[in-house]
């Protein structure tokens, strides 16, 4: 009876995520990355696929995990779940096992891929490979599940799945061979990083008797997190057992589920009260949002994350060109263009494209926007305050992360009026990341669906603009991230001042195309 329950639960989740696109999301990742390794160097593509896998690969799932839970504890969908035979330990199982077997999926052609130059050998390297992005993903899921399955919103995706990041971090210090000692198998993903590099790298590879013990510790690990995972989630699904019911008839689930609504309908409040204040209902809504900041770790992050990012990179930059330098003879140097531009310049944008998104996204999904519609602000003004913060979030963050990243000092005076052409047509796309979420993505699941495959396009599409030959590089210019890369010092595709006006005007056609798109869906919904 047992399996029959958890075979029901992982057909129930293979829909749900299909209906959210989650499927897709894993065929474009797998497309794309395998692309990426066929144009790397066959001598190179196997080292290359292992950070691949670890870094991105295995931990696909994370995010889909825990926005699904919130998206059911925001539906009702676990509350239902606590009436029916569904147990816990199933429930969190169908999620860790659908979100592993796509995993192990997206591996698959990246395998092929970067063993291409030896095929013979490609049977061999698949098993192990298979079996350690398996691995992590089912303890990176499992835990990010343990510290998230409590969560009451989406703050949780800033304030605990970076909890989980040392599980990537050590295992790929520790394969870059930046640090080597016995002490970093203590972190369990080790183990599943070592197993992936002993079928793509095997001359580097442990013996079998230390891999399989480090294999042994992360089913340990594995085991531990799939019971916390239960445990945070347990409450509303645990058999058929009711959710307790406080003295004013609602229950403690039914409250936590009220309160993300509550809360995010209060600026409607506020912007149609202060209909009449200076700077009438956006005005409100502003002054609302203000009155919030603190409380919200979303908007933390968006004012927060630019900076943090930029110090990372201010400090880690020069030890990493050096051990490159000193391990693969890898000079950097000329590199620093590209990493500005993927690192800094598109991807402070993206960031704070996500987080808004995500927020306008949520207040779809609750209903509020169907308030906006009647409110003084309405539905074309909220959406242009969004927008506007958006944009003005993204641009201060890139006015304070560029230059703190230390990536510019080589940049001349003259070529300073670029490089703030640049800094303006990239903070245009935050907006328009916003607006391409409302237009396309029904709920949060699609637009993390989208957030995943932009976060790929954003760090790879100054890596082709930088490779492709001049004439494949204006390929890429009908999109709008194309032209703050073409302007930027050291790409210098296009003329700074033709490249600003061209750039806004494609950002304006294509922002006014998404927000009429978005302003039918709405008002259809």
């Amino acid at each position: 009876m047992t399996g029959v329950r958890a075979a029901a639960g992982v057909s129930l989740e293979w829909r749900v995520q299909l209906r959210h696109r989650v499927p897709a999301a894993a065929a474009a990742l797998a497309a794309l990355w395998s692309a990426v390794l066929l144009a790397v160097p066959a001598a190179w593509a196997p080292t290359a696929a292992v950070y691949l896998l670890i870094v991105d690969t295995a931990g696909f799932g994370v995010l889909f995990a825990v926005v699904l839970v919130l998206f059911e504890r925001a539906e009702g969908g676990r509350a239902i779940l606590a009436a029916a035979p569904l147990r816990p330990i199933e429930y969190v199982g169908a999620k860790l096992a659908v979100l592993t077997l796509l995993a192990t999926a997206i591996a698959v052609p990246m395998t092929l891929a970067a063993a291409r130059e030896h095929p013979a050998a490609v049977a061999a390297a698949l098993p192990p490979v298979l079996l350690g992005v398996a691995l992590l993903s089912l303890l990176l899921v499992g835990a990010a599940l343990a510290a998230c399955g409590g969560a009451g919103g989406i703050g949780a995706l800033v304030t605990r799945v970076p909890l989980v990041a040392p599980l990537v971090v050590v295992p790929v210090v520790h394969v870059s061979g930046a640090l080597d000692h016995p002490l970093l198998y203590l972190v369990p993903t080790t183990g599943g990083a070592e197993l992936i590099r002993a079928g793509l790298l095997p001359g580097a590879a442990l013996g079998a008797g230390p891999l399989a013990l480090a294999v042994l510790y992360l089913l340990v690990w594995i085991a531990g997190a799939a019971i916390l995972a239960c445990r945070a989630v347990g409450p509303e699904t645990a058999a058929g057992l009711p959710a307790p019911v406080g003295r004013s008839g609602t229950s403690a689930a039914g409250r936590n589920a009220l309160r993300p609504a509550q809360r995010d309908r209060a600026p409607v409040r506020a912007a149609a009260s202060s209909g009449r204040r200076c700077g009438g209902a956006a005005g409100g809504l502003a002054r609302a949002d203000l009155r919030g900041l603190l409380r919200d770790p979303l908007l933390v992050a968006l004012l927060l994350g630019p900076a943090v990012l930029a110090l990372v990179l201010r400090w880690a930059y020069p030890s990493a060109s050096g051990f490159l330098a000193a391990r693969y003879g890898l000079d950097t140097g000329p590199l620093a263009p590209v990493l500005l531009a993927a690192l800094v310049v598109l991807h402070v944008p993206m960031m704070t494209g996500a987080m808004a998104a995500l927020r306008t996204v949520e207040d779809a999904d609750d209903g509020t926007l169907l308030l906006y519609r009647v409110s003084p602000l309405g539905l074309p003004r909220f959406l242009a305050y969004r927008t506007a913060v958006a944009v003005i979030t993204a641009g201060s963050g890139l006015a304070a992360a560029v230059p703190l990243s230390g990536l510019v000092t080589g940049v001349a005076p003259d070529r300073v009026p670029a490089l703030v052409a640049a800094v303006a047509l990239a903070a245009l796309q935050a907006p328009l990341f916003v607006l391409a979420a409302t237009a396309f993505a029904p709920a949060k699941v699609e637009t993390l669906v989208l957030v995943k495959i932009a976060g790929a396009v954003f760090t790879l599409l100054p890596v082709a603009v930088w490779w492709l030959p001049a004439w494949a590089a204006w390929s890429l210019a009908p999109l709008p991230l194309f032209w703050p890369v073409a302007v930027l010092p050291g790409y210098d595709v296009a003329p700074w001042p033709v490249g600003l006006a061209a750039g806004a005007a494609l950002a304006a056609l294509t922002g006014a195309w998404l927000l009429a798109r978005t302003l039918r869906r709405l008002e259809r919904g």
